[in-house]
């Protein structure tokens, strides 16, 4: 079975709490309850693994296990909850994504990097990190969080190139080692420019592993 850490969950628990001092906006904000849920449920299972682990009795200490490279094409819905701003692209549109998961691990993170566009233009390029934590053999869920430049071609104005991005993705792996799952995220940029909308994304992923594409 896979083997949560408890430094992993101490990392983990810091990133989340960083961002999320720093991205409260002075007015509420639909926005806020988004990343909160997003928030307490990737706790929530991260803690799940760690108390699985303990009953069974695993290294809690013990790196993560080795996982192939894959790479991961996501298709949704971008901006998926509309706020009362009346700003150009406040509106829901179609987004795609293309995505490395590289076959290292930092502890138990797997580093990730990728890009995602809408329809109307707006590109995202990020990189960072995530988390798989199994129930089961075949059932993953995977918390994440990168940062990465935004731009919002005709698209929505986020209010700043450097965007902040959290999420949580449940997922099923078949024997092949491919997942396919559903992603939700929240991106922001942390109150650094002079507005911070946020949106949120819902998404598909299938996640292939490299050799499956390219061969040994």
């Amino acid at each position: 079975m896979r083997i949560t850490p408890l430094r992993t969950a101490a990392l983990a628990i810091g990133t989340i709490a960083a961002v999320s001092v720093t991205t409260l906006p002075t007015t509420p904000a639909r926005a806020d309850s988004d990343f909160n849920m997003i928030a307490i449920g990737a706790l929530g299972v991260i803690g799940a693994g760690l108390v699985g682990d303990a009953i069974r009795g695993n290294d809690l200490w013990a790196e993560g296990p080795p996982e192939p490279a894959r790479i991961a094409f996501g298709a949704g819905a971008y901006n998926v909850n509309l706020d009362n701003e009346n700003d150009h692209g406040n509106s829901t549109v179609s987004m795609f994504r293309v995505e490395a998961r590289l076959p290292y691990k930092l502890w138990r993170f797997t580093p990730i990097t990728g890009i995602e566009v809408s329809d109307r233009g707006a590109f995202y390029g990020y990189g960072g990190v995530a988390l798989d934590v199994f129930f089961g053999d075949h059932f993953v869920v995977t918390p994440n969080t990168a940062l990465g430049y935004y731009n919002e071609g005709n698209g929505r104005d986020l209010g700043y190139p450097l965007e902040f991005r959290t999420g949580i993705e449940a997922a099923w792996q078949f024997d092949n080692g491919s997942r396919l799952g559903v992603v939700y995220h929240h991106i922001s940029n942390a109150e650094l420019g002079d507005r911070n909308p946020g949106i949120e994304n819902l998404s598909v992923n299938y996640a292939v592993p490299f050799d499956m594409i390219f061969g040994d």
